[in-house]
């Protein structure tokens, strides 16, 4: 049998959304007994929540998607042609429109949603897709930013979860134009679409890691807020929370299977939060932090769809006044 098909076979299942279904149902189960188990800690733990924290908590998630958002768009309109001129409030408004997609099996319906409303501005499919890809080496080196900046504050420093720092010199070489920037040229060559030769500096990649990277601390501050809603916490365990909810994102990508990294990063965030406050603690601050993302996600989505009603009317206004004679 040709090696070949033997793996395009093992392609096909990993890309499979009836097994990302299962495994994101064994994951679910597993919390399922886990926090079975942790039932008369829970109930025996003296519970306090500020109804004021958890709504921050929710705003600053609200500020990390925004920002998220924002830093595509930014990306996107460095790309040339119609994705120069892309507006902020517009690119806002077709990635957070898109993304709570993500959550359906597959993992792929944000990014068709993103190319179908892009293409109505003139965008290509292939600038989309191109910008896709890099915003995800750029997410992920803004979390890991966001993580080695947050070690000094770790006890006795991060353990295993260290030789994830590796990844960023190998994103920051693999961003350089030598490398994504010759590749772009090659496959623009290749498959006649002149739109993917994308003439970027690497200063302006820079600057967009930094946007990244910021909307990641917005994530690591709603942690911050959520558990600081449940225990009192110090500045240098905010530090350290600011880094851990970096980190727990981090693994839930690169679980890979698991829609939004969904129970992976719970696991891990209840791991490392439990190294600053009691277990009980940890495990409902884990679940609380993902409801806080989830609303502050779909606030997101819905302010930016407001601004762009709003807008709209004024927009055409203007444009009918300048017509008149």
């Amino acid at each position: 049998m040709s090696p070949e098909p033997a793996a395009r076979r093992r392609r096909g299942l990993l890309g499979s959304p009836w097994l990302r279904a299962a495994i994101a149902l064994v994951v679910l189960l597993a919390w399922g007994l886990f926090l079975y188990s942790q039932l008369a800690a829970l109930r025996a733990y003296p519970w306090q929540l500020a109804p004021h924290a958890f709504l921050a908590a929710v705003a600053w998630g609200a500020l990390y998607f925004s920002g998220l958002g924002l830093s595509w768009t930014l990306l996107l309109r460095t790309m040339g042609g119609a994705a120069r001129g892309v507006a902020l409030a517009a690119g806002l408004r077709i990635w957070t429109g898109t993304m709570l997609s993500r959550y359906v099996p597959g993992n792929i319906w944000h990014i068709v949603g993103r190319v179908a409303l892009a293409e109505r501005l003139g965008v290509s499919r292939a600038q989309v897709l191109a910008s896709a890809s890099v915003e995800q080496v750029l997410t992920l080196l803004g979390a890991l930013a966001v993580f080695a900046l947050s070690l000094p504050f770790w006890r006795g420093g991060a353990g295993e979860e260290r030789w994830l720092l590796l990844l960023v010199p190998a994103g920051l070489a693999l961003l350089h134009p030598r490398l994504l920037g010759a590749a772009l040229r090659v496959a623009a060559a290749r498959l006649r679409r002149p739109d993917l030769a994308w003439p970027y500096s690497y200063a302006a990649m820079l600057a967009l890691l930094g946007a990244f990277t910021l909307a990641n601390l917005s994530a690591g501050v709603a942690l911050y807020v959520t558990v600081a809603a449940l225990v009192a916490i110090g500045p240098g365990q905010a530090a350290f929370l600011l880094g851990a909810a970096a980190l727990a994102w981090v693994v839930g990508y690169l679980s890979f299977l698991t829609p939004s990294g969904l129970g992976v990063r719970e696991a891990a965030l209840t791991a490392l939060v439990a190294q600053v406050a009691p277990l009980p603690v940890a495990i409902v601050a884990s679940l609380l932090y993902r409801l806080a993302l989830t609303l502050g996600e779909i606030v997101a989505a819905g302010v930016a769809m407001l601004y762009g009603r709003a807008w709209r009317p004024v927009t055409r206004s203007a444009e009918e006044t300048r017509e008149l004679p």
